[in-house]
């Protein structure tokens, strides 16, 4: 008699695991319709993991995570890192997920970006990196000339795109995989594109988010580009407004005025021949390459035509003149003094 409830027992016990097992195998973590983001830290434990599900309202089915967990081992072997976990998941998937550290990358999107600091904030709500340890890399001289530049442009190596990244990424990490990307892109061909036109790479990019700046009008992107690449050959002040703005820290100013011009900074461009030490901004990919495909003109100038987001080019200072006295009563006009 002893025996026969010792078998029966045991196989209860049997039945119960077979089924806990058969629960975990089918049932999900996440009700119906959801997904979980878990964001686990380098140094997070099993505990803190658990509160994050806890605290979640879409997961569900939490006690039969846990012993899941414990049978495989998850509760020892916790990795950091960014996993989606989805109603369509059943809950040993997502353990053995977990375990085996097979996180979901972020798409980091790089654009509209016009200061470092904008950068080191996009970057920080991306990914697990602290901004302000990521702006005080960005202007580490020791780091940046690791990488062939400086300080100021080193930043113009985050080209304008979409990158796949872990959350968990390190910093330094962060920065090699985006001068990859940096070399990746500068093929032979266009490295000799900027060489013909006595540039180097870094200060393609320098031209190109003067550009960027200057218009939104994409079929002018190279005409723009050929005007300041006329006057770097002449040795020619570029005299770009949107340097101007850079060094004051206001790209929203809509009129300069000569008080602007005397702002003491290497960027302003009114003051300093040449191009200013670091981008003014990080161009897109089709303004790069618009500058490595500037057409060959005369023009010397150009003139914004008010209300249209066009320019009128010209090639003598006489001509633009007339240009720029048309555009300064249009905005007379409008009363835009600033």
């Amino acid at each position: 008699m002893k025996m026969k409830k010792i078998w029966i027992s045991f196989l209860i016990g049997v039945m119960l695991g077979v089924g806990l097992g058969l629960f975990i195998v089918k049932a999900s973590l996440v009700s119906p319709g959801h997904e979980v983001v878990l964001k686990i830290k380098p140094k997070d434990t099993y505990a803190q993991v658990l509160n994050q599900l806890k605290s979640n309202p879409n997961t569900q089915h939490i006690q039969w995570f846990e012993w899941g967990a414990k049978i495989f081992s998850y509760d020892k072997k916790v990795h950091s890192g960014r996993y989606v976990v989805s109603s369509n998941q059943s809950i040993i998937q997502t353990i053995r997920k977990l375990r085996s550290g097979n996180q979901d990358a972020v798409n980091l999107v790089i654009n509209n970006v016009t200061f470092r600091d904008q950068l080191a904030s996009r970057v920080a709500h991306y990914l697990n990196i602290d901004s302000n340890d990521f702006l005080n890399i960005l202007t580490d001289t020791t780091m940046a000339r690791q990488y062939g530049l400086n300080p100021e442009d080193f930043w113009g190596m985050f080209l304008c795109n979409t990158y796949q990244i872990y959350w968990d990424i390190s910093m330094k990490d962060l920065i090699a995989k985006m001068n990859k990307e940096y070399k990746r892109f500068w093929t032979e061909e266009k490295i000799q594109q900027a060489t013909a036109k006595g540039l180097l790479p870094i200060q393609v990019i320098i031209l190109a988010s003067i550009v960027q700046k200057e218009t939104n009008y994409k079929p002018e992107y190279g005409k723009i580009a050929s005007v300041y690449l006329n006057r770097l050959k002449m040795g020619m002040p570029l005299q770009a407004d949107p340097t101007v703005k850079y060094a004051l820290k206001d790209m929203s100013i809509k009129r300069i005025i000569n008080k602007d011009l005397q702002f003491d900074s290497p960027y302003n461009t009114y003051k300093y021949l040449g191009l200013p030490p670091g981008p003014v901004g990080l161009p897109e990919l089709d303004v790069v390459k618009s500058v490595l495909n500037a057409p060959l003109e005369n023009n010397l100038y150009f003139c914004a035509i008010y209300g249209s987001g066009k320019h009128v080019f010209a090639k003598t200072f006489q001509e633009h003149l007339i240009n720029a006295r048309a555009y300064q009563k249009a905005l007379n006009q409008q009363s835009i003094y600033r």
